[in-house]
C-alpha cells in the first residue's frame, strides 16, 4: 500500500510503499477513501 511517511523531525514527508497492516484481535481495519493535509502539518517538526 502507499503511505505518507515522516522519516525525521524535519519539514517534509515521503510517499512510500509498505506492507498492509494486519489488525489484531481487538483492532478494526477501515478503508480510507479520502484524506487531506493542512499546510501547517507540513511545517511541524
Amino acid at each position: 500500500m502507499r503511505a505518507l511517511f515522516k522519516p525525521s523531525a524535519a519539514p517534509g514527508l515521503e510517499m512510500i510503499e509498505c506492507a498492509e497492516p494486519t489488525p489484531g484481535p481487538n483492532d478494526v481495519k477501515i478503508r480510507v477513501e479520502k484524506t487531506g493535509i493542512c499546510g501547517t502539518d507540513l511545517h511541524k517538526e
